[in-house]
């Protein structure tokens, strides 16, 4: 028979708070630690890029969404490869770039900001501009990356 303590519980009981819950804790924490995600970090000097229409050397430009209202622009280094099936390879020059931001500025009328993006060790992969201010990043040991294009703005007046 199982014998209660002082405080009116079982010894499984006590045991299972002691012993489990907190080892339980350690691995959802130790789990999140050692993840293998990129992220974004919002940068005033990428928004400030992107609004002189300036383009970057060295990087492919992909836009997420309409070709004439993009959710997003990002520009990958070309030492990495984006794998993806949503966003989309485009020549991007001054003009085009200015063209973009303006309609996406206009018709979301959501200030779209720019970031750097980040692999999980903190490495500049690229650039990001989008209204939208988080996604995933993963990055393998072959220098391909994923970066999940942003959301569709909501557009139903709600503000």
């Amino acid at each position: 028979m199982l014998k209660v303590n002082e405080y009116g519980f079982k010894k499984t009981t006590g045991i299972a708070l002691r012993v489990v819950f907190p080892a339980l804790i350690f691995l959802i924490f130790a789990g999140c630690a050692t993840s293998g995600t990129g992220r974004l970090q919002s940068s005033p000097e990428v928004t400030e890029v992107f609004q002189r229409n300036q383009i970057l050397s060295n990087h492919q430009y992909y836009i997420s969404g309409s070709q004439i209202v993009p959710f997003g622009i990002i520009a990958i280094d070309n030492n990495y490869q984006l794998r993806t099936k949503r966003w989309r390879p485009i020549d991007m020059d001054s003009t085009s770039l200015n063209q973009l931001i303006y309609r996406m500025d206009q018709v979301y009328s959501l200030n779209p900001k720019g970031a750097w993006i980040l692999d999980n060790e903190g490495n500049r992969l690229g650039v990001w501009f989008s209204s939208q201010y988080q996604t995933v990043v993963r990055r393998d040991k072959n220098n391909r990356i994923v970066v999940v294009d942003p959301e569709p703005p909501d557009l139903r007046g709600i503000p």
